[in-house]
């Protein structure tokens, strides 16, 4: 079985400050949020660094407490790069 997802995940020792957003979505119980610029800043404070370990922290706050490895969650990062790529291309079309 594998410890959780994030580990395994090319981008996973990006660092916080790179990303944008970032989707979480529970598998089990449907619930969902989008993390912003402020609140991955806040976390980027409070010492996590890498997006493997933003994503160690996630959990549904619906569910019960579960370790890391047994968590269903799905979690789509926006980087920097991506989201930037958007507009870049925006404005060479137009």
């Amino acid at each position: 079985m594998f410890c959780s997802a994030p580990v395994n995940h090319p981008e996973s020792r990006r660092l916080v400050v790179e990303l944008t957003s970032v989707y979480v979505a529970c598998d089990d119980c449907g619930r969902s949020s989008v993390l912003r610029m402020p609140e991955i800043m806040m976390a980027s404070r409070k010492g996590v660094q890498t997006y493997q370990e933003l994503c160690q922290r996630f959990r549904c706050a619906e569910c019960p407490p579960l370790a890391p490895a047994f968590r269903n969650l799905t979690i789509r990062p926006t980087w920097l790069d991506d989201s930037s790529y958007g507009r870049v291309k925006d404005d060479l079309v137009n």
